[in-house]
């Protein structure tokens, strides 16, 4: 198979936004510095311009948008460096508590933490949402009991109050969602999981776009959208552990959060040079910082762990389902897993759910909580399925196809929405939608009444449930006013306990179920929430798709077992049997979930009789769906996304037949272990690399791999050495020295900004501009030192940036992961996904590298990703090196 030569520009680790097309061609210094600066002397005398762009600009501006951080990915791989391999080795030995050195007891207290913030959101979000929608129904019900309107105006005031009170409450978390916190848009369990697959979103788990999450949250299931809390509640919990691993971390060097007193960027080294007298006596100064570098969370390997932990608890606090939450986590939303994530899981999940409950006193737990109805009327449950099972396995599939018409229908919407880009146009969308909504509702609720939509109220609900609305006799209620305008919660279990009560229909033209609900209202309620909720998917407003697909299901799978039993009426139907694996089946088919769907529903319900029904129902479903629409709705949100680029657990199939040679990058600029600053400089500012292969000078063989943050910090710390490898500005490189350095480059991101990685490839700023006035300083402030040595070999043989040097060895990575150019791409992907890999070396037979492989080329030669949905047009070959004078 020939590999084509032109492709898309991929943006990731190697390549981040820009996708270099030529090769760097290694001018010597002399040459590359001469051009820089021709019309100036050559002479060791010259120092560099103190104001350079060093970091790379984008080289089109109309090639700007807002999908232009896409492609920065986040380092799960361990670097294994000698300094870190000496300090692992130096922890094993010196023990500090019980045989552990602090970090695990950080990492459980965090993981406690979260479940017990998660649990507190949860009951925040129920409660809030709960007393909002008792107010919009109560100023209604006044509204319609005014005495001084007419019948007509009294109608039209209650619809003005419910629209009213509506708009009004999704206005304000539309206006943050699309001006100040667009992560916070929709249920966020798609980002969520790119992220734990090793995307960087920008502030996707910010405690700012948690608040406005929550607050959304509340707004949008209360304002009678059908949305519900349950994938909001991912992210929610996702952030919280994000938050609580971090505290909110200051601009400090050492990026602890527990110290009071914020520390400078310039760290506890001083910025001019290696001081190791200024590093011991601050570290004097300050033991609770020094306790706080040995236990943070640094890397984002610990951090993964604690957002799938956060991820789980989300989830198992709106089911009230433990186990189903780190079902859910290891199945759908993490990428990477071990047993310590499990256990983690574990924990935190049940913590979350414990402090839900005990927060409502009641036996009920999850934000979604069930009746218990499995009727004592059927002891023989189980024939009773098989009796059924030709009828479960027809509810099944219709419900399946129910999910994935909702899938089709939420794209076709999709094409007709308003652009992201269109603030204005998308918030008068917003509430368009919301005064729509409640008026084809309420007008519906209206009718209700001209197919015996009043009925008796069944005897076994609560008294607060149930209304009247126009409903003329004592003891009636609106059957469809209910369904619609009452707590989704409630309504759904009164959905999957109907058919309990034994008792005849009062109104025989009424097609009555049981003094429950009108088969014509739960036909109504079904198809309006469906249309509705495939629309309201993509509004401007945080809200989730769970709670909505349960109730069409439901509904459905009620409406049907109803027929059936007035139909068949010697066949044992169970009603409640048909909701529940109607609700199941949409689920499956929307989601395309299975083992944790089972539990979730099993856990959730508290049905462990009704699991042949709801494993059925989630087989069905899944097979039907993934026939006429292959993907589930987080694949497609991922699909559309355009900004990140998703590693599926299992390869494609065009991968097994293409080898890393075809799917490689082969523009690969590389340095030595012992590199030069000038060439440092020029890789910086013309890559956008996050990863170079560090190769042997002599042999050009593999030896390790450095990361840019790396690079950035060495330079802006001057360490800089000689040929020779040694430091120029310390008597001696020690131990001390290379820790306090690498405790740098692992509290880049943290230092410089958690949520902001993509702006070191993408964007100017305050931050960049500062970084690279102090890198310039320094190395002029190095080479005036230096000029005192003359240079062997003459004034005007080489630039002063060549006589400055970079030693690699014992920061870099040694021991980088590499597969030969002949190696599978199916093998390349299987590494990414099991390794958390970045970068990928691809090497010839005599190990010299040929090329890089990141997710971006794995994505690019699966056949789908970012890259059909989101073209970015051509951007320009690696320019050559113009004058450092003119920036």
């Amino acid at each position: 198979m020939e590999r084509s030569v032109m492709r898309e520009p991929l943006l990731d680790g190697q390549r981040e936004e820009d996708e270099e097309r030529e090769t760097l061609n290694p001018l010597s210094s002399s040459e590359r510095w001469n051009s820089n600066f021709e019309g100036f002397p050559a002479s060791s005398n010259i120092m560099l311009p103190e104001k350079i762009h060093i970091f790379p600009t984008s080289y089109n501006s109309s090639i700007k948008t807002k999908q232009m951080h896409a492609g920065e990915s986040l380092d799960f791989e361990t670097i294994h460096s000698e300094v870190r391999l000496l300090n692992s080795t130096r922890k094993l030995v010196h023990k500090k508590f019980y045989g552990y050195t602090g970090t695990t007891l950080v990492k459980y207290l965090v993981t406690i933490g979260t479940g017990l913030f998660t649990g507190a959101c949860a009951y925040a979000i129920a409660q809030s949402s709960s007393w909002l929608i008792d107010k919009r129904v109560e100023l209604a019900s006044n509204a319609l009991e005014r005495d001084d309107l007419s019948h007509l105006a009294r109608l039209l005031y209650g619809y003005g109050m419910h629209a009213a009170f509506s708009m009004s409450l999704v206005i304000v978390p539309g206006l943050l969602v699309q001006f100040f916190t667009p992560q916070a848009v929709g249920a966020g369990v798609s980002l969520v999981m790119a992220y734990l697959n090793g995307n960087h979103i920008p502030y996707l788990l910010h405690y700012h776009v948690m608040a406005t999450k929550i607050l959304g949250t509340i707004c949008a299931c209360a304002s009678g959208l059908p949305l519900g809390p349950e994938g909001p509640m991912v992210q929610i919990g996702a952030s919280v552990g994000s938050t609580l691993t971090y505290c909110g971390c200051v601009e400090s060097a050492s990026g602890c959060c527990l110290c009071d007193r914020r520390r400078s960027k310039r760290s506890f080294l001083k910025s001019s040079r290696f001081d190791l007298k200024s590093s011991r006596t601050k570290r004097r100064e300050n033991k609770v910082e020094t306790f706080c570098e040995q236990i943070k969370l640094q890397d984002d390997a610990d951090h993964r762990e604690i957002i799938s932990a956060g991820a789980a608890a989300g989830l198992a606090a709106a089911f009230g389902s433990p186990i189903g939450g780190v079902m859910f986590s290891w199945e759908e939303a993490s990428s990477f897993w071990s047993r310590k994530v499990t256990w983690r899981c574990f924990l935190c999940t049940a913590i979350a759910v414990l402090t839900l409950a005990l927060l409502r006193g009641s036996a009920s737990i999850g934000l979604l909580s069930f009746p218990d109805f499995s009727s004592s009327h059927h002891p023989d449950m189980h024939m009773e399925f098989v009796w059924n099972f030709p009828f479960l396995t027809l509810t099944a599939i219709a419900a399946g196809l129910i999910g994935a018409f909702f899938n089709h229908l939420r794209g076709v919407f999709g094409k007709i929405r308003p652009r992201v880009t269109s603030p204005l146009y998308r918030m008068i969308e917003l509430l368009l939608t919301t005064a729509s909504c409640i008026g084809v509702m309420y007008m519906l609720s209206c009718l209700a009444g001209s197919w015996g939509g009043c009925i008796d109220k069944p005897k076994s609900w609560p008294d607060d449930f149930g209304m009247k609305f126009l409903c003329k006799e004592e003891g009636q209620i609106n059957d469809l006013y209910t369904l619609f305008f009452s707590n989704p919660d409630e309504v759904i279990d009164r959905i999957f306990g109907a058919g309990n009560d034994e008792c005849s229909d009062t109104v025989t033209r009424s097609l009555q179920f049981r003094c429950t609900f009108t088969l014509t209202s739960l036909a109504l309620h079904s198809l309006t929430y469906l249309l509705f909720m495939s629309y309201a998917a993509g509004l401007a407003i945080p809200g989730g798709l769970f709670m909505p697909c349960i109730m069409v299901g439901a509904s459905f799978g009620l409406l049907v077992g109803a027929i059936l039993e007035k139909l068949l009426p010697t066949f044992h139907i169970v009603p409640s049997m048909y909701a529940l694996v109607g609700g199941t089946a949409v689920l499956g088919g929307v989601f395309r979930a299975s083992i944790s769907l089972v539990v979730i529903v099993v856990e959730g319900t508290r049905q462990i009789n009704f699991i042949f029904q709801v494993i059925l129902a989630v087989v069905m479903s899944n097979w039907v769906a993934h026939n006429i629409h292959s993907e589930g709705v987080y694949e497609s949100d991922l699909e559309k996304n355009g900004t990140v680029s998703f590693l599926r657990s299992e390869p494609s199939k065009q991968l097994h037949v293409m080898s890393a040679e075809q799917i490689m990058s082969q523009t690969v600029a590389t340095v030595h272990e012992v590199e030069s600053v000038d060439r440092l400089l020029h890789l910086l500012k013309y890559t956008r690399h996050n990863g170079f292969p560090v190769i042997s000078k002599d042999t050009e063989r593999l030896e390790g791999l450095i990361l840019r943050s790396q690079i950035i910090v060495m330079l802006h710390r001057r360490a800089f050495c000689g040929r020779n490898g040694k430091l120029l500005e310390a008597e001696e490189e020690t131990e001390e020295l290379q820790n306090a350095l690498d405790h740098e480059m692992q509290t880049f991101h943290q230092r410089q900004g958690l949520w902001e990685r993509h702006a070191w490839s993408e964007k100017e700023s305050l931050q960049k501009l500062e970084i690279e006035g102090e890198i310039m300083h320094g190395i002029n402030e190095s080479l005036r030192s230096l000029a005192q040595y003359p240079d062997v070999n003459g004034p005007n043989s080489e630039p002063p940036g060549a006589r400055l040097f970079l030693n690699f060895r014992p920061y870099m990575n040694m021991a980088p992961l590499s597969v030969r150019r002949e190696c599978s791409a199916s093998r390349a992907h299987s590494l990414f996904t099991a390794m958390g890999l970045r970068h990928l070396c691809v090497v010839n037979g005599e190990n010299k590298v040929v090329g890089v492989i990141t997710r971006k080329d794995l994505d690019h030669a699966s056949g789908s990703g970012w890259w059909r949905q989101n073209r970015l047009g051509s951007v320009n070959a690696l320019q050559p090196v113009s004058g450092y004078r003119e920036l």
